[in-house]
């Protein structure tokens, strides 16, 4: 009994140290039980002084807050390990479009020459679709010779088996041939078989990065498998060499 009563009196003492007030001219301690933040009152010493206000961190408010910001930080600093990379890929990834796009074009030229004339064409020339100057990215339609963009106005021979990249207007882009792409892909370009069963495989590879990986691409008239193994239809870009998440 005597420790329980000791105990209550110290919570008494704090309780009531909790709704004093000192006065700040003589020390007197003013109560200020019942009186709101802002409150004024006089002491005996004739001094007024005014009830504290509650600081805002100390109030429920203040306390959901501060709780809520330390429960936020881990979760901002996940998306943004996880948002940062991709969101630096985009740059990069805008280029491939420049591939896909050049690629469908090709496709449908081969296609059309395949209508007209019984089948495919490795030439590019004969194709019938020549993708625009500024290229990034080489684009092979046969094993015949590449033609170089390093200068404006280089013609395109007619046996030409692709385009190189346009350096005429960056000399840092990197040069790329049928041999920088991996054997097991540069052996799928070209025309194959005996028409009307034949098909064509077409490529695209371009340095788009920094590190010295190609980024490699592959259109065909029959089905592929991308770079997982996965079936492709036909006429649909896919990636088998992969220059951005590797």
């Amino acid at each position: 009994m005597p420790a329980l009563v000791r105990g209550s009196h110290m919570c008494q003492g704090a309780l009531s140290m909790a709704a004093n007030l000192e006065c700040p001219k003589c020390g007197s301690e003013l109560d200020v039980t019942g009186r709101g933040p802002g409150a004024i009152i006089r002491c005996a010493c004739g001094n007024l002084s005014a009830v504290p206000k509650r600081s805002y961190w100390a109030s429920p408010r203040g306390v959901a807050l501060a709780l809520g910001v330390f429960l936020l930080c881990p979760c901002v600093g996940i998306l943004a390990a996880i948002a940062i990379p991709n969101y630096n890929k985009l740059p990069v990834r805008s280029k491939q479009q420049e591939c896909k796009a050049n690629l469908r074009g090709l496709y449908a030229a081969q296609r059309n020459h395949n209508a007209e004339h019984g089948t495919f064409e490795p030439r590019i020339v004969n194709a019938g679709f020549i993708p625009e100057r500024g290229n990034r990215y080489a684009y092979f339609t046969g094993t015949g010779p590449l033609v170089t963009r390093d200068a404006e106005g280089d013609a395109v021979p007619a046996d030409a088996g692709g385009i190189g990249v346009d350096r005429s207007r960056d000399a840092s882009r990197r040069a790329i041939t049928l041999a920088d792409l991996p054997a097991w892909v540069s052996r799928q370009v070209g025309v194959f078989g005996t028409c009307p069963d034949c098909y064509v495989t077409m490529g695209c590879a371009g340095n788009i990065d920094i590190d010295d990986t190609v980024d490699v691409w592959l259109i065909s008239t029959k089905p592929l498998k991308d770079e997982y193994g996965e079936a492709v239809p036909p006429g649909t870009p896919t990636n088998v060499v992969n220059d951005v998440d590797g």
